[in-house]
């Protein structure tokens, strides 16, 4: 039975949403902004190869910029709101944004690809 890309890149998407969930859970000393931002940017890439597209250097680079502003602000959207949550309910409520932040941006990358590329049918070349 063949698979397409769409099903292949969306049981990526859910791996790294699933995977930057728990990024998020770690108590780091550091900002796991940067972290995420790259682990977006490679699911980025790795679902352009699942549509034999690669994306290309420049474009991994500016969209890494833009997703680490944009993960600044979630970051402080979700600092500001665990901080009404007592205990470690907050890291449930920064967990549950970064894992709805990936797959969020995931399904929007398969359906930019899925635009270009209708139902194209996936080679396990990747």
């Amino acid at each position: 039975m063949a698979i397409t890309c769409r099903e292949e890149a969306m049981r990526w998407v859910h791996r790294y949403a699933i995977g930057g969930a728990a990024f998020a859970a770690l108590p780091l000393p550091i900002s796991t902004t940067a972290g995420l931002a790259a682990l977006e940017v490679h699911m980025l890439n790795f679902i352009g190869g699942v549509y034999d597209e690669p994306v290309g250097n420049l474009k991994s680079l500016a969209a890494g910029g833009g997703l680490e502003i944009m993960g600044s602000g979630l970051k402080f959207v979700a600092t500001r709101a665990s901080a009404f949550v007592p205990g470690p309910a907050g890291i449930v409520i920064r967990v549950g944004i970064a894992a709805l932040v990936i797959e969020s941006l995931g399904r929007a990358i398969v359906g930019y690809f899925e635009r270009k590329h209708p139902d194209k049918l996936f080679s396990a070349a990747v």
